[in-house]
This record gives structure tokens, sequence and C-alpha cells, in this order.
């Protein structure tokens, strides 16, 4: 059985979304859901259905990562099923966060959402005024999800240089990248099994090849576009970053106590970074927090001192990455 499927959205995108939220959470029995609401300190949790009617996981502001606090809700709700909205950034968390602890992951649903970019948080409350409401920025960045989104010079840096904005690896993928979301989204599921609970044997209508070719066409441009600015900001800011991981040590030890990226890192939470009596943090710690990096950018939002943290983690991390491929590959 075929798990992707695209669905009508009758020139309102977000209303089906919303619809398929709510439908997600009746026929999985779920009892909250978890998702971010910009502008608060942490993700917002949802116990009525009814509110599903003002999700907008597409509202280009993110100001927390969703996976970040994913175990303390599991804690809280020790015996009933959570399902979790998240961008593909904090899918790349959560997946990261599961190797490290000891999640109840069958409790959980997990919806990730294509993402069409993010501001700052300035950026987006000036734009969102000149545009008249924070609505018509969203419909702004979903007016432009065929052409793979709107300039990416104006988002955050991390999604700038994101490795992939598509929603990817959840339980329900919900894409719209490179789609006219006025008349058609995609619907990606993890198994046949969660595509019949979720009505992919109700729909009838057939899919149109073309749309899928168009919408991977405009994923890959995305993802090299993210490759080529990862290496131009690299390449302008190359004489003052650290360059390796003990370059890295020594710059967060010259940091003092302010642990600010540290304390944002969704992944953090599970392995912080020790230091010892001398102010030296371990290096195998901060080695394995760069290969686990999920690019959602927390970190240099969170820096008191504006460091280009996005590019200097990414940069060593594929160093660490790619000193790691070799020695895998031998025999």
């Amino acid at each position: 059985m075929d798990t992707s499927w695209l669905v009508e959205t009758h020139g309102d995108p977000l209303g089906v979304i919303q619809t398929l939220i709510k439908a997600a959470w009746e026929r999985f029995e779920l009892d909250t859901l978890m998702l971010s609401m910009n502008g608060s300190t942490k993700p917002h949790l949802i116990n009525n259905p009814e509110q599903l009617d003002k999700v907008n996981p597409f509202k280009p502001l993110m100001t927390k990562n969703a996976a970040k606090y994913l175990p303390q809700v599991l804690e809280d709700f020790s015996i009933r099923r959570v399902g979790v909205v998240l961008r593909p950034c904090e899918m790349r968390a959560l997946v990261e966060k599961t190797k490290r602890e000891a999640l109840p992951m069958d409790r959980v649903l997990t919806i990730c959402v294509d993402c069409l970019g993010t501001y700052p948080m300035e950026d987006y409350q000036w734009r969102a005024e000149r545009k008249g409401s924070p609505e018509r920025l969203t419909w702004e960045s979903l007016h432009f999800a065929r052409q793979g989104g709107i300039a990416a010079y104006r988002f955050r840096s991390a999604c700038q240089a994101c490795r992939t904005p598509i929603g990817h690896g959840a339980d329900v993928n919900i894409g719209v990248i490179g789609l006219p979301v006025r008349q058609k989204i995609l619907l990606d599921t993890c198994d046949s099994e969660t595509a019949i609970t979720l009505g992919r044997e109700e729909v009838t209508s057939e899919d149109d090849q073309s749309l899928i070719d168009q919408r991977n066409h405009i994923i890959a441009k995305l993802i090299q576009r993210g490759t080529h600015t990862r290496q131009r900001l690299a390449d302008n800011l190359e004489s003052i970053l650290p360059r390796d991981i003990d370059a890295l040590l020594h710059q967060f030890e010259r940091c003092g106590e302010c642990r600010e990226c540290f304390d944002n890192c969704p992944l953090c939470a599970a392995d912080y970074p020790t230091r010892d009596k001398q102010g030296m943090y371990a290096r195998e710690d901060v080695k394995q927090w760069m290969i686990s990096c999920a690019g959602c950018g927390m970190c240099e939002q969170a820096c008191p001192n504006h460091f280009p943290l996005v590019t200097i983690f990414t940069q060593i991390s594929q160093q660490l990455i790619d000193s790691i491929e070799p020695a895998s590959q031998i025999h």
C-alpha cells in the first residue's frame, strides 16, 4: 500500500491541515498535543481538539525547539498518548534525543511539517506589523511554497543554512514545499498501518506524478542552496571562526559561565557538556554534541555575544562526521 498521497485543499491549506491534525487526534486517540506556540518560553500543550482550529505550524517564527521539552511532557502525562507537531530541525533533534534517552515513543505520535523558514524575532514583529497581522505573514510564506519559499536571506541564519527543510522521519509528514498548496498538499506516513488509520483508503482521487516530480526538484534546489550558503558563510568568516573541535573548546572556555547555548540546545538536556576543576570542557562531550547537532539555531539565537554559532557548529560537525565515516566503511 502506498503510504503517501496528495490531499485536496480547496483553497484553504491551513484549514485542511488543522482538520488533518484533528483527525489524527481522534483516530490515534491522543490525550494531548504539544507544539511550539510562538513567543512562549515553552511549547504549548493542547488538551481539547477544538483548540486545534487555531494551530498554525507555518507561522514563520521559532523561539524554542519543542524536542527539548518532550521528555518532561511524557513524564507529566505518564499513562497517556501524546502527539507532537514538529519542524524538520525539531524532528532531527528528537531522533538524536531518543538515542540518548529511554523515551516511551510508543506513546507518541510525531507529526512533521515542511518548514518555509523563520525570521529573527525583531524582524518577525516588524514584518507582521507591516503586513497587518501575523496571519498575513503566514499566508505570504504559504503563497510561495510552490517556489520553495520567499527570499531566504530574510531568515535566521539557521534557516538559510538548513540541511533539509522537508518533513521526514515522523509518523506523519505534511509536505507543502514545491506544491500548489491552494490545490494540494502531500501526506506521507511511516508505514501502511499509520496510513490506513489516517484515512489513506478513503482517498479516491489519483495522485499527480508531475506535482511530486516538481516537489522533488524544488527540494533538491533548496538542499543545494543550503549547502552553498553554509560554505559561503564559512568562507566569509574563516579568519575569525574556530576551525576545529579544540579551537571551539577554547572559545567555550573564554565564554566563562554563560552557557546560554547549552541551556537552549534541545540535545544538551540529555548530554550536558561537563567541565573539570580547571574549567576545561570534556572534549568527547562537546564532540558528541557537535556530531548530533540538529541545526535548529537555538544556540545562536540565545548567544548574548552574537557569535555565528550556526556556521561554527555546522563546519565543525561536518569535520567530525567526515572523520568518522571513512573508519566506519572499513570491514
